[in-house]
């Protein structure tokens, strides 16, 4: 890992974002930004496991905050990708770690470089470079999938 990698939040498959939000803020401890919705067919591209997902992936998201850690809940809602497969495989939990780099390009090539294959690549619309890449640490971190976002 880089010294430029900033830990940005871990990311959480969930079943029902809806359950899932109340029994957090149940707690007392989270607090939430409004929904966003992920839809493949809005953004330049999206590749999972490096080809364009049929039919498009749709997944209804949250990012908040549990004292010092940020957390991003996920429900996938259609179409196949990481996160489904996640839930599928291993169910609710933490399922990828996310942190911000410098030159995310940068980053991800060394990763690639070592044997780590990127699984979710997103480009946004009006844009050359990726926004987000998922990178496939499984075999070597305990089932666990390390997200890096470019820096603004």
């Amino acid at each position: 890992m880089d010294s430029t990698w900033k830990l940005h939040h871990v990311g959480i498959p969930v079943r029902d974002l809806d359950r899932s939000l109340e029994d957090y803020k149940s707690l007392g401890m989270a607090t939430f930004q409004p929904e966003f919705q992920i839809d493949s067919s809005r953004v330049e591209e999206y590749l999972v496991y490096g080809k364009t997902p049929d039919p498009v992936v749709k997944t209804r998201g949250v990012l908040g905050q549990m004292g010092p850690l940020g957390i991003e809940l996920l429900q996938p809602v259609q179409g196949e990708t990481v996160h489904k497969e996640l839930l599928e495989s291993t169910g609710e939990g933490i399922g990828h770690v996310a942190y911000t780099v410098d030159d995310l390009e940068e980053e991800t090539a060394k990763l690639v470089e070592r044997g780590f294959p990127v699984i979710l690549s997103i480009r946004p619309a009006g844009q050359t470079k990726r926004s987000a890449v998922y990178i496939d640490t499984r075999s070597k971190f305990s089932n666990l999938i390390i997200e890096l976002m470019q820096a603004r």
